[in-house]
């Protein structure tokens, strides 16, 4: 499996010692249970267990695979990728990881034709044609991390891929990971950059795969 080959060489380079598991029973559910581990000999378990919410369209792969995450298709990217950062409403860092305080100028470009695709900026000077607000008015961004997907901003692989809270009725994301407030702000706690932090999401289909290359996480 070529992704997981290029994600192991790089797990060798940078390595990782804080593993966030996100598996879902097949790629068009829109729900998923999310499991921490922490590396020792293998990866052991770190609390219970945690029901999640995926896009409304279920999971894309990264690559490799159809169907393949694009922009705007409602589809939860399925891979490993780094934890980069976190975010919130209020001025104090609600993690140890680097904290983007969003403020009401906090934004996420999400134009495809834009040189800052992809990225969270401060929306001063020409704004993009088409962005995300960092500071929602349902307020789901309040507590967040920065899932590192499409971090070299491949013009229309998706963008602004997030952990986030979950919207009041449960409603599925646009692509994003979301749980309930509890849980979010003990992983947000839980997360420490010296560790490296990762996201493993995948259908369970792809678990036993995985699982050579992780060893000790569950497919149940």
């Amino acid at each position: 499996m070529f992704k997981s080959f290029l994600s192991f060489i790089a797990s060798l380079i940078f390595p990782s010692e804080q593993l966030v598991v996100v598996v879902s029973e097949d790629l068009n559910a829109t729900t998923a249970r999310l499991q921490r581990y922490e590396k020792q000999e293998q990866w052991e378990k770190i609390g219970t267990p945690v029901v999640v919410t995926l896009g409304r369209n279920g999971m894309g792969f990264s690559s490799g695979k159809e169907p393949l995450k694009f922009e705007g298709d409602g589809r939860t990217p399925s891979g490993v990728f780094p934890i980069t950062a976190s975010f919130g409403y209020g001025p104090v860092p609600n993690s140890a990881l680097p904290y983007l305080h969003a403020d009401e100028k906090l934004i996420c470009v999400d134009d495809t034709e834009d040189e800052r695709y992809n990225r969270i900026i401060s929306n001063e000077g020409p704004a993009p044609k088409s962005f995300e607000w960092m500071r929602r008015d349902d307020e789901v961004y309040r507590h967040g991390a920065v899932i590192g997907y499409n971090t070299d901003h491949v013009k229309g692989r998706g963008s602004c891929i997030f952990l986030h809270l979950n919207h009041s009725d449960n409603h599925p994301t646009s692509g994003c990971t979301a749980m309930d407030e509890a849980a979010l702000v003990e992983l947000l706690g839980w997360l420490d950059p010296e560790k490296k932090p990762q996201i493993l999401q995948m259908p369970k289909s792809e678990c036993e795969e995985y699982k050579k290359e992780f060893e000790g996480i569950e497919c149940e």
